[in-house]
């Protein structure tokens, strides 16, 4: 039987809370201007706006290879106070090898004291099909990476 497997990242970000959530969230389709060579098109359904469990996003993004790649995800569960979100990927490029793949992202502000702003916290739960299928490590770098280059773009603007 195979077994669920974890991947975390935690970075301090310097932008609010709030701003890096909604990007992440209901401002997600604009994400290709904050880290365009990552993150090529963002689409939520349904388009009104609001993100809740049931909502869908299409993401086309930029992995480990240099061309890009499609992944659809599911909201499975969301709190915005908490301003938590738990997707679950349904078709794409992280369902091969995958029997599950999900993903909880989890933003808690901090007291200001100049250096960062939020604590942005990410963890990724997958079930590899057999054991042949290799653990996808360089998720935790992609994370890292889209995390800091995002903050950067949007401290920008505040």
């Amino acid at each position: 039987m195979a077994q669920i497997r974890n991947i975390e990242v935690e970075l301090k970000a310097k932008c609010s809370a709030e701003k890096f959530y909604a990007n992440l969230t209901r401002d997600a389709p604009k994400l290709p201007k904050y880290v365009p060579q990552i993150i090529h098109n963002v689409q939520v359904f349904p388009v009104d706006g609001e993100v809740r469990v049931g909502s869908v996003f299409v993401w086309d993004y930029v992995q480990d290879k240099p061309s890009a790649v499609m992944t659809k995800e599911k909201i499975t569960a969301v709190d915005h106070k908490k301003m938590s979100v738990t997707c679950t990927v349904f078709e794409g490029e992280l369902t091969k090898g995958f029997t599950s793949f999900a993903t909880t992202l989890s933003i808690t502000p901090t007291k200001k004291d100049g250096s960062y702003n939020c604590l942005v916290k990410w963890s990724v739960q997958y079930e590899k099909a057999n054991e042949d299928v290799t653990d996808p490590t360089y998720l935790k770098k992609w994370l890292e990476n889209f995390t800091k280059e995002l903050d950067i773009n949007l401290v920008k603007e505040e």
